[in-house]
């Protein structure tokens, strides 16, 4: 039978057996349809409506089998609607197990249609639509694919099925997948709220639950108060175990969760536990952990003991741009700034008085700003440090270096801000009257912005409105920004009515500009929830409310890859007819596929050889802050030809994005680093460069040097979750494009790249960790050698040809015989010599090569986010981590010999850095005072 059907040559016959009366010739008809219909679907497509017909008798025995021959035809024909219709009605005919193409695309076609209708919450679903879904769902549990029925359950909104795929295979691990692979990505808000609950019920019915996984969970459902009840129920008992272990969710909060939420937690757990009284108990130091005191003054242990800042190429850059001009100035502060962010070490300063005392109006509002970048997290010194530049009994004398200095108090307690902090810049808004008002005001917006970040402040956020109101451009520019910080991702209703209605309002391009960006923070991570924001702001006149639309689609969507948001951003960078607007739409992709940092390349490809100059410096951002530290070679193949692009602008966005890309790499892991560091070096060398290129390279080498050499840009955090202060530091940090001291907010998107293992004291003990990998691809870099100014020398005598031979041959004559021979003994002497010394070099290099296959990483020392992979916990060792799986960060690590001395690493910080601020016995280094003059707005 077989063989007749590979024989025939046309299907006419078998389409006339449909019109006999008898049932058995047209059920023969149908099922040798069936098996021919790929090759003959488009002459039985002419009898389709026979074979409907046939389906719809209800007298007809094989109704099914003529609904799976109508459903292949019109699969074949692209009607893929029809085609499910009619598998449907095949009923088990329609198998799910076959692998054709034709069975894939009706299934796939299926679950989108039930996908579709379960969003549209849907009440009149076909019942034979979820019999095929419920089928598919069986087939994927008898073969345990369990993560093809996570996805589709999470799609399908199905939590029952999500349940029973957790339970029924490897719970632990399943868990984990959900958590960190599936749950970011839903769109809808409510949706993933009730994921996380599933989460949290299924973690809780273990007999011992993994309680940093539940804490997890109840940060992303936002309950401090459960938070704080496991903590509390963790350390009562007393036991080391539940104790470090209630110490590693503390520091995994404080890096995963808003500020907001770590703050409502300390409440809830000092209430609980009577943390506060002030002695040194574990509910204390859980305390602590979670205000960041002790993250930050690690951080500032790591940075300063690792310090490797090149400053000959500081000090060259400094040395070649002209400091007269307002440009280069803050390029040289932008990059001193980057390369010591951190390390508190502000020796450049210092020894360039001379430089920094050219600096004047805003120029000197940066500099003085830079201090927040370089001593960033010294929260128990920040007032001590900017003493000599805040105001005086809330007297102006130099009102843009005291700016900056309120400024710089901000960024200095980023994401950190003390009641004291805050209270005080609030105060700084309504303290100042006067024509230097608004530059003060505009400091204080800016640093009360990065301390209040993502705390939701209202009283904050109150001032920073009254701020706005007063319709002055240069505070309002401030305020505007300063709002969405502080307000950042909390979706606040009556906020974002406020901003929209004065967006359109007020007629300061400055203002609206920074109320789209602050629009842009307040969506953060709410998906769904900002799409009727998106769809009004889309549709506006003002291109600056449009802009106001990229932002929204960027933050709101940050790191989903979500399809949809990419399409509405790609058709705005292809058909807006404002230059900003398509570069911001094209830059935003970058944040959108920050996850899946792959596919930027491909996708901005065209793009980066646009003919508009706006569109290719969107995609190299784009490149950059997707390809962050990864050393992506397709993105640097796409970048390096843009350094010679022939728009100045083109060239300093191509040269931040390589700086992104590279950061952090040595010429042995990807060889481009040198030839793209010497390029920069070149740029700002050339004397005909453009002024915009020179400042682009010379924040590039800033960039790519950071924090002494010591931090990536971590645009996610160590467990794989969205940084939302390093997204919001990176999208302000882009806005530089239109004001130059935003620049240091990219100090926020720095994330040291340490292994810090801390005992049950939060000491750091001496260890080491074993990295299976050749040591040469992880170490610094080597530093710029300067040139060295060689003296004149005298050029010799010219000898005749003639002349020399005969001075030579008469000097052989005269020379006795025994003498030339003794000469003559030590040259093959070292001939043998050079022999032995070859097989010598030989021997090591191959000694070196045997052992170059591992090596040891201590406490407290860089380690790169690619060697983690290499890393290896040492068999036996006295410490191991409390939480397993992780390397990198801050680990709490258990003492396997707590009867034996420890060995503690000692603080290499100056001892003016370790004690409290308000401390009497701590002996602060004499202040140093910028060369500013007493200046006036």
């Amino acid at each position: 039978m077989a063989a007749q059907v590979e024989a025939l040559t046309s299907a006419t016959g078998l389409i006339s057996l449909l019109d006999e009366n008898e049932r058995e010739l047209q059920f023969y008809g149908l099922t040798q349809l069936n098996a021919v219909t790929d090759r003959f679907w488009a002459e039985i497509s002419d009898a389709i409506s026979r074979i409907e017909i046939l389906y719809e008798d209800e007298t007809f025995p094989h109704r099914q089998l003529a609904a799976l021959v109508a459903s292949k035809i019109y699969f074949h024909l692209g009607e893929f609607d029809d085609a499910l219709g009619f598998a449907m009605g095949a009923g088990e005919l329609f198998d799910l197990t076959d692998t054709s193409s034709y069975v894939q695309t009706v299934v796939n076609h299926a679950i989108d249609t039930y996908i579709a209708r379960r969003a549209s919450e849907a009440s009149d679903i076909d019942p034979r639509l979820e019999a095929v879904v419920e089928r598919m769902f069986a087939r994927c549990f008898k073969s345990k694919d369990y993560a093809q029925v996570i996805g589709i359950a999470i799609e399908t909104r199905r939590l029952d099925v999500l349940e029973q795929a957790l339970v029924s295979g490897d719970t632990q691990s399943l868990l984990s997948y959900v958590q960190h692979e599936c749950v970011d990505l839903i769109r809808s808000i409510s949706v993933q709220e009730q994921v996380q609950e599933l989460l949290f019920k299924v973690h809780m019915q273990f007999d011992t639950p993994d309680y940093e996984a539940v804490c997890l969970c109840l940060s992303k459902l936002n309950h401090p108060k459960k938070t704080a009840e496991i903590l509390e129920m963790l350390v009562k008992d007393q036991n080391e175990d539940k104790i470090l272990s209630a110490y590693q969710i503390a520091f995994d909060l404080d890096a995963n969760a808003t500020q907001e939420f770590t703050k409502a937690v300390v409440a809830e757990f000092e209430a609980a536990s009577a943390a506060g009284d002030g002695a040194s108990t574990p509910a204390t130091q859980i305390a602590s952990i979670l205000r960041g005191d002790e993250t930050l003054k690690l951080h500032l242990e790591f940075l300063f003991r690792n310090n490797k800042t090149d400053m000959n190429i500081l000090n060259r850059t400094c040395k070649l741009l002209d400091s007269r001009q307002s440009l280069a100035h803050n390029a040289t502060t932008f990059s001193n700034a980057f390369m010591h962010a951190g390390t508190t070490v502000d020796t450049f300063l210092r020894n360039n008085l001379e430089w920094l005392a050219r600096a004047s109006s805003w120029s000197k509002f940066s500099a003085t700003a830079a201090l927040g970048v370089i001593h960033r997290g010294q929260v128990k010194h920040g007032f001590h440090l900017l003493q000599p530049y805040l105001p005086v009994d809330n007297t102006s004398a130099s009102p843009f270096s005291e700016g900056g200095a309120f400024f710089a108090l901000g960024l200095i307690h980023a994401c950190h801000g003390t009641e004291k902090v805050v209270t005080y810049l609030q105060d700084a808004l309504v303290s100042y009257q006067g024509q230097n008002a608004e530059i003060l005001q505009h400091g204080a917006c800016l640093g009360l912005g990065a301390a209040g970040m993502g705390s939701g402040n209202e009283d904050i956020a109150t001032a920073m409105m009254n701020v706005l109101f007063t319709d002055s451009a240069v505070s309002g520019e401030a305020a505007s920004l300063g709002l969405g910080l502080v307000m950042m991702g909390s979706c606040h209703e009556a906020t974002l009515k406020g901003v929209l209605d004065y967006a359109k309002e007020t007629k300061h391009e400055k203002i609206i500009r920074m109320l789209s960006v602050g629009m842009g923070l307040i969506m953060f991570g709410r998906k769904q929830q900002a799409d009727s924001m998106i769809a009004l702001l889309i549709e506006e006149e003002d291109p600056l409310l449009r802009l106001g639309a990229v932002h929204v689609i960027t933050m709101a969507y940050c790191g989903t890859g979500d399809n949809g948001a990419i399409r509405k951003l790609l058709h705005l960078a292809v058909s807006d007819v404002k230059d900003d607007v398509r570069r911001a739409a094209v830059t935003g992709l970058g944040f959108i596929l920050l996850r899946s940092p792959e596919q930027v390349p491909r996708m901005v490809e065209l793009l980066s050889e646009s003919f508009n100059p706006h569109v290719r410096v969107g995609a190299a951002l784009a490149l950059g802050i997707a390809c962050a530290g990864s050393g992506s070679k397709p993105a640097i193949a796409i970048l390096e030809p843009m350094l010679k692009d022939s728009v100045d602008f083109v060239v300093e966005g191509a040269s931040i994005a390589l700086a992104f890309i590279l950061i952090q790499q040595n010429e042995t892991y990807e060889p481009k680093v040198a030839e793209v560091r010497k390029r920069f070096a070149t740029i700002i060398e050339t004397k005909n460069s453009e002024g915009v290129s020179k400042f682009g390279a010379a924040i590039a080498q800033g960039i790519i040097d950071a924090g002494g050499r010591n931090v990536t840009i971590g645009l996610t955090t160590n467990d794989g979750q969205l940084n939302a202060p390093a997204c919001a530091g990176m999208l302000v940090f882009t806005q530089f494009w239109y004001w130059f001291p935003l620049a240091h907010f990219l100090s926020l998107s720095f994330t040291p790249t340490a292994l810090i293992a801390i005992n049950k004291n939060l000491k750091a003990p001496n260890l080491d960790v074993t990295c299976v990998s050749r040591k040469a691809l992880y170490t610094y870099p080597p530093n710029v050698e300067q040139p060295v100014v060689q003296a004149p020398t005298k050029i010799a005598t010219a000898v005749l040809s003639t002349t020399k031979a005969r001075r030579g041959k008469k000097s052989v004559a005269d020379e006795p015989m025994s003498a030339r021979s003794e000469e003559a003994e030590p040259v093959r002497e070292s001939e043998s010599m050079d022999v032995d010394d070859v097989d010598t070099k030989s021997a090591q290099k191959k000694a070196r090569k045997a052992g170059s296959d591992s090596f040891a990483v201590s406490n407290i020392a860089r380690l790169l986010p690619f060697q983690e992979k290499h890393m290896k916990w040492p068999a036996g060792a006295r410490y191991v981590p409390v939480k397993q799986g992780r390397i990198s960060g801050v680990l709490v690590v258990k003492d396997t010999m707590p009867g034996e001395p420890e060995d503690l690493v000692q603080s290499m910080l100056p001892d003016d850095l370790v004690g409290e601020e308000e401390s009497v016995d701590v002996a602060m280094p004499e202040p140093f005072e910028y060369p500013f003059d007493a200046d006036s707005a």
